[in-house]
């Protein structure tokens, strides 16, 4: 276990654990310790990270140097944060020689990227390795709240990889419900698990349509976060919530069925959002909804040409059972809105079509609403998650116009991201100011899930 801990005290004669310091001779510690190194400090560290043994000169064995004037380099940064965070023993960090003009920034993204650069899935490994350390803050600045919300975070995105990582047989929606009712520990969140007549109470026809396939009931899960007097403006983050898909009797290939277990990637970064907004008691209102089910073959499953009806009394013509993440979702934001949601961010793992246009650097974003999508496009930015805004007009419409129904679930072979989008839209009521967010491409790597648009949704509310 990787641990960040305050440090109230240090005498750099006398500390035990490793140092980590910057070369910055302004502060009083480095002149310190470069009295100690005979005025050779300064200079010792041309690299942007450098270990200097101690050899007896003080108490700690290893001083770890940062160059001061890479620390003012955006582009070395990462290369800093991922040395510090493979130290294999305790240290502390001694914060108030990183003082720059973007001292607070550095300190917050070096506390997140310390656990997220030492996260390991591990736990079905039968021997696993010991990487229990911890490391301690020790400044007279007041910056500890600024590392303790890199921390929340970096644990929130760790928090959503072991969803995204952890396969079927150990997480399908019954279990992702019972995570999520876990989350009324915190007094500002409420959560509200339908089961499946409730489900049907509602008449989530679409919902029902792709768990019909399924050996397991399917969840519908809402969270609820009150950080205002009066619940009033939540945003809703809408997760897709399937939690394996096969594609149904649309089946996918041998090839590009494995790893489907991330196709639940939405739900995972909304339910860890609302922890971590929770955890930092930010100001403001949001709702979580997750329409969790897995989409398989079974006796009862819908086929191709089969007819739903969602729950806002639109039908759907079933042109591909491997189209089911839209078919979730459009009870989802219908769930929302009815909940009194006046904005919806809905994020979803929906489309193979997004990951040819975008690969893997840039989450695609469609939008109704432009002032909404800059304050998303600021928050992303802050949070240093890459967005693109793709198209969605009348014409993507067009292609899921239905012989038979009110629409089909899916259109023509090309811009399979913008029908997509255009398909969950027709669920979107003109008031409601919406974005949504296609993460097939980003939401995981050849390591397993990334926690994707957590910052970033953390950073709405900031």
């Amino acid at each position: 276990m990787v641990d960040i801990k305050e440090q109230t005290t240090f005498d750099l004669q006398t500390e035990e654990k490793d140092i980590v310091i910057t070369n910055n001779i302004k502060n009083d510690l480095v002149k310190e310790l470069d009295a100690l190194l005979d005025g050779n400090l300064k200079g010792a560290s041309t690299e942007p990270f450098t270990t200097i043994p101690m050899v007896g000169k003080i108490t700690s064995k290893n001083v770890h140097v940062i160059n001061f004037e890479a620390l003012n380099k955006e582009c070395k940064r990462k290369k800093i944060y991922k040395k510090i965070a493979a130290l294999k023993k305790d240290v502390v960090v001694l914060v108030d020689t990183f003082q720059n003009d973007d001292y607070e920034m550095i300190m917050q993204e070096l506390s997140e990227k310390i656990l997220t650069l030492n996260y390991e899935f591990n736990t079905y490994k039968t021997k696993k390795k010991d990487t229990d350390k911890d490391f301690y803050y020790f400044g007279h600045t007041k910056i500890y709240d600024v590392v303790k919300k890199g921390y929340i975070l970096g644990e929130a995105i760790n928090k959503c990889k072991d969803l995204v990582n952890t396969p079927y047989n150990y997480l399908n929606a019954l279990d992702l419900a019972d995570y999520a009712k876990k989350l009324e520990k915190y007094d500002q969140i409420s959560v509200e698990i339908f089961d499946k007549q409730q489900i049907e109470d509602m008449n989530m026809g679409a919902f029902l349509g792709v768990n019909k396939g399924s050996v397991e009931e399917p969840r519908l899960i809402f969270i609820k976060y009150q950080g205002e007097k009066t619940y009033e403006n939540p945003i809703a983050f809408v997760g897709k919530g399937v939690m394996y898909d096969t594609g149904g009797y649309s089946l996918k290939t041998p090839a590009s069925m494995p790893n489907m277990k991330v196709d639940m990637a939405g739900s995972a970064t909304v339910i860890t959002t609302m922890e971590a907004l929770a955890r930092l008691n930010v100001k403001g209102n949001a709702m979580a909804i997750v329409a969790a089910t897995d989409n398989r073959i079974g006796d009862g499953a819908i086929v191709p040409d089969d007819i739903l009806t969602s729950a806002s009394g639109k039908t759907i013509e079933v042109i591909s059972t491997d189209a089911e993440g839209r078919l979730t979702l459009a009870d989802a934001v219908w769930f929302a809105q009815k909940e009194g949601a006046k904005k919806i961010i809905d994020i979803a793992t929906l489309t193979g079509a997004m990951v040819m246009a975008l690969g893997s650097e840039f989450t695609g974003a469609f939008t109704n609403h432009k002032t909404f999508y800059e304050t998303f496009e600021n928050a992303a930015k802050r949070a240093k998650e890459k967005v693109w805004e793709m198209p969605i007009s009348r014409g993507y419409h067009k292609e899921l116009k239905s012989d038979v129904a009110d629409m089909k679930n899916k259109g023509g072979r090309y811009a399979g991201a913008s029908q997509a989008a255009a398909f969950i839209e027709k669920f979107i009521n003109p008031e409601t100011e919406w974005i949504h967010l296609d993460v097939a491409g980003t939401a995981s790597d050849k390591k397993g899930g990334t926690g994707v648009m957590v910052k970033t949704f953390v950073e709405l509310f900031y």
